[in-house]
């Protein structure tokens, strides 16, 4: 039986200037579907979806919605404000909640942003009389509000809570409820399991599919593939900025949409048998802690007394939920982050700051690349040679060499498939996966005898993703040490020689647990051994 469609998009393109991002792309979102979309770092997934929300305007085509009244017209969304009094809501990666305030007074002000459109407010349902208007809300109002929303779907949250105090998974329930409460018929997820563990993902999964029994669209962006394949209804996939393939889930194999996706046959990553480093006669020490401890934003401890060590020619890997002090850790060998007490030592020296610990030859992956990671306002080139070394071999006599400038960073930029390939363009005009590309660039390129990376693939496509990790390969190869910190719990069990997991701020020895899912599960959620025993 055909579902009514409630979301069209024809001959849509989106141009800047000569760049076009997206071209001529046809799209159609099904009542109660869930519609994957797939495609490469650049492919134009964002842009397409930052066109259905109103925060772009296509250059060319139309977009057609079935709005709250079961009418459809022709969306012309000048802003988010306008997609929302559609019906439309987006839940982006990047979660968009204020830490500050409670779940309730979140949600409360979404839908004070619904009731600041006049055409919203003629249909709100009585809600301004009931304590939520436009300026203002009672506090009990939007408690109600948000409990029976959480009840009805199964997002599970205390609405009294302040945000600041949930875990990553709860976070986005209260977006989910954000979009719930503004009783958007469209939702589209940006990458909704990247901080979640495999426990959660299966819960979030569930809502999912309680969403689509009400009724629901949604359009699902994601690198996992096996999610994909798991959850959604129908594919589309996205190349270069065109739809090269549509069609439903199941018709075409993991490797076949990879394969769409690149315009090429993608090999996966065979890492070389691991343990290897423990050859070497006497071990080479690279990175050694003792008895680390380090406070989080709020004084509270993060890390607690952490103690390992890494060796050369091998990939320490730590798994674990966004939250638990992976930032605060990384931090702290970097020097970025006081410790309370506890060593930090690298190649036998106690490095104090950022300057002395990269002089060791530290490279870093920051876990947040629009905040750490680059300089938004800056170049792509002077993001490339953001480092004292970049720096150092482009300089002569004090003096940049800015025909060196420019070549070094041509060259990084054909060697990491950056996209757009335009070296002088604002780093804030690339997609997430290419800022990332930026920062993977510019460290892995210096060959650092210690690399930090934090969630070094976190929003890059699967090619991209098979490039970082024979990067980080190579690195091993090389009798480099890498210690890898990452919520893609593959990817650590895919290219780490050792294991940890760490939660509440404790790193617990997981390398015996790397062939039992659920039981890293339970080590990443906060179980303790003996639960952990119990459950096995």
């Amino acid at each position: 039986m055909a579902r009514e469609s409630i979301l069209e998009l024809r001959n849509v393109t989106k141009t800047f200037g000569d760049f076009v991002a997206v071209d001529c792309v046809d799209f159609e979102l099904q009542a109660g579907e869930i519609h994957a979309i797939l495609g490469e770092n650049g492919a134009g997934k964002s842009t397409l979806m930052n066109l259905i929300y109103g925060l772009y305007q296509p250059s060319a085509g139309r977009i057609y919605v079935t709005d709250r009244e079961n009418l459809r017209h022709r969306l012309q969304a000048k802003s988010p404000r306008d997609a929302i009094t559609n019906g439309i809501g987006m839940v982006h990666q990047h979660f968009m909640l204020i830490e500050n305030l409670t779940v309730a007074e979140n949600v409360a002000l979404a839908l004070g942003q619904l009731r600041s459109n006049p055409a919203a407010r003629a249909s709100s349902n009585g809600d301004d009389k009931q304590g939520l208007g436009k300026f203002r809300f009672k506090k009990e109002a939007a408690i109600r509000i948000t409990e029976e929303l959480s009840e009805r779907f199964g997002l599970t949250v205390d609405p009294t809570a302040l945000v600041r105090t949930l875990s990553v998974g709860l976070k986005q329930r209260v977006e989910i409820l954000k979009a719930l409460a503004i009783d958007a018929r469209i939702l589209i997820l940006d990458e909704p399991t990247a901080v979640l563990s495999p426990q959660e993902v299966e819960g979030f999964f569930t809502i999912l599919r309680k969403l689509q029994a009400d009724g629901r669209a949604i359009i699902f962006i994601s690198h996992k593939m096996k999610e994909v394949l798991s959850i959604s209804d129908r594919i589309t996939v996205l190349r270069r900025g065109k739809k090269v393939y549509l069609g439903p889930t199941g018709e075409l194999t993991a490797r076949e949409l990879a394969r769409e996706m690149i315009g090429e046959e993608i090999t996966a990553v065979e890492p070389s048998v691991s343990g290897t480093h423990l050859k070497n006669d006497p071990p080479d020490n690279i990175l050694q802690l003792s008895n680390l401890r380090v406070l989080g934003s709020r004084n509270e401890i993060a890390v607690s007394d952490v103690s390992m060590e890494t060796y050369r020619g091998e990939i320490v890997g730590i798994a674990g939920v966004d939250g638990n002090g992976q930032r605060e850790l990384a931090e702290a060998i970097m020097g970025l982050r006081h410790s309370v007490s506890g060593t930090v030592s690298i190649l036998g020296a106690d490095p104090k700051g950022i300057k002395a610990v990269r002089q060791r030859g530290v490279g870093y992956i920051p876990e947040d690349r629009q905040t750490t990671g680059i300089i938004a306002a800056f170049s792509v080139t002077e993001n490339l040679l953001l480092n004292v070394t970049h720096l150092d071999n482009i300089t002569q006599w004090n003096i940049l060499n800015q025909k060196l400038k420019r070549g070094t960073a041509e060259q990084l930029i054909a060697d990491y498939d950056i996209r757009p390939p335009v070296a002088d363009i604002p780093a804030s005009s690339l997609s997430g996966g290419n800022q990332q590309k930026v920062v993977l660039a510019r460290e892995i390129s210096l060959q650092p005898d210690l690399l930090i990376a934090v969630n070094p693939t976190r929003g890059l496509d699967v090619n991209a993703a098979r490039y970082v990790h024979e990067k980080l390969l190579a690195q091993r190869h090389e009798k480099k040490s890498v210690l890898l910190i990452s919520t893609e719990l593959d990817e650590v069990l895919l290219l780490s020689d050792r294991l940890y997991v760490m939660s509440r701020g404790k790193l617990i020895d997981a390398t015996a647990q790397r062939n039992d899912i659920e039981a890293l599960g339970l080590l990443m959620t906060g179980e303790t051994h003996a639960d952990l025993s119990d459950s096995l």
